[in-house]
């Protein structure tokens, strides 16, 4: 080989070694290690014995225990009804007017509607006394609505129209003018006065109910609906209404002939706690029963952790050197916990009302990789689960 070969080689081969150097000094510790066969096994001691050491450690939290696929929440039968009836709203035994030239009597009748908007059909009746003379006059809040010769006897009614209410309103009785008989007077003597109308009661046109849902159930809760039995009379009825939680989930007139009215809703409109169902007739009787909310819940799925055990350890625990020890900590220290593990396929139950619980595992282990999975019995809130190899 010639100088010049030879010397180019040597570079390349410093090169090489330096990549080298280089990729050892920036790999990980534990891979530099390995490469190098420098560490300690995290599995033998000095000896060539097998340790202790810990073999898995998680936090599995909150466990919901649910015993059913399905929560019911029954409500009692719920009457709902508007109901219209004749009523009295004002009375007055007796006006006395009159009218001279000069001088002029009149008679003040005011009354009151606090609900005007559920008032129809006002009608104004009254009797004129005999020996009445001229025309009978009658103003509603300034506004003329009869004009007529005081005939004596039950005058016809008179119909008010709505729009022509308030809740405060006056009407105001007076006679006609006797005009050029300025030597006349005509007097007016009116007897038995009623504002009479037709009344719409809606103090039961609303039900309020409520129902709780659970933190649980809440949680895994995957449908919801309600449903009942309606029991009305087509054509005499409105709509119903009915809200959950503020949000209307339905609004039409039923079919009074159905056995069942299902109503599905969003989950989302579920709270955990106290729920609020307001049904609401718009007019006419509702009798509802067979009233229940029905959850449906999705099925839990607990997670299953895994650890291994190599063939050392796997010897050292069957010849009985070694344990494998499972130990939950629970966040309650004072409640009844219970539950069962289960441990490649074999169950071990748990109940207990201590901080913490310990079991031994050593009898069912397998070489290479070991399974646990936790299923309660109550809910339950583990803070830590950690698998250990003891002596």
């Amino acid at each position: 080989m010639k100088k010049g070969q030879a010397s180019g080689a040597a570079v390349l081969l410093a090169i090489i070694a330096g990549l080298i150097i280089m990729f050892i000094i920036l790999i990980p510790p534990s891979e530099r290690e390995e490469l190098l066969g420098t560490g300690d096994s995290p599995d033998d001691s000095g000896d060539g014995a097998v340790s202790a050491k810990v073999l898995l450690r998680e936090s599995p939290g909150r466990l919901d225990f649910l015993d059913k696929k399905e929560v019911e929440h029954p409500l009692p039968v719920i009457n709902v009804y508007t109901k219209e009836e004749s009523k009295v709203l004002a009375q007055k035994n007796l006006a006395r007017v009159s009218k001279k030239i000069f001088s002029e009597q009149i008679s003040d009748f005011p009354f009151f509607i606090e609900d005007l908007e559920n008032v129809d059909n006002v009608l104004l009746s009254f009797k004129v006394d005999s020996g009445s003379e001229g025309n009978l006059i009658v103003l509603l809040n300034g506004a003329e609505i009869y004009n007529a010769p005081a005939a004596a006897g039950a005058a016809r009614p008179i119909n008010i129209p709505k729009n022509a209410l308030q809740k405060n309103n006056l009407i105001v009785f007076t006679a006609s003018s006797p005009g050029i008989a300025f030597w006349k007077s005509h007097q007016i003597i009116v007897e038995e006065i009623q504002i009479v109308a037709d009344v719409t009661n809606v103090q039961a046109q609303q039900s309020r109910n409520i129902f709780l849902i659970t933190e649980t159930e809440k949680s895994n809760l995957e449908r919801i609906a309600l449903q009942f039995q309606p029991n009305c009379r087509a054509g005499e009825v409105g709509r119903l209404s009915i809200q959950i939680n503020g949000q209307e989930v339905y609004n039409t007139v039923p079919d009074c002939d159905l056995q069942m009215v299902p109503i599905e809703f969003s989950p989302s409109g579920a709270h955990q706690g106290e729920n609020e169902l307001i049904f609401a007739s718009e007019k006419g009787i509702y009798q509802l029963s067979r009233v229940m909310v029905k959850s449906l819940l999705r099925e839990v799925d607990y997670p299953t952790y895994y650890f291994d055990l190599s063939l050392e350890q796997y010897k050292a625990v069957t010849e009985g050197s070694l344990q494998v020890r499972l130990r939950l900590d629970f966040v309650d220290i004072t409640a009844q916990k219970r539950g069962e593990i289960l441990f490649n396929g074999h169950a071990r139950p748990f109940d207990t009302d201590e901080v913490s619980e310990t079991f031994d595992l050593s009898a069912d282990i397998v070489q290479g990789t070991n399974a646990v999975k936790i299923k309660p019995r109550r809910t339950l809130e583990i803070r830590e689960l950690k698998v250990d190899l003891k002596d």
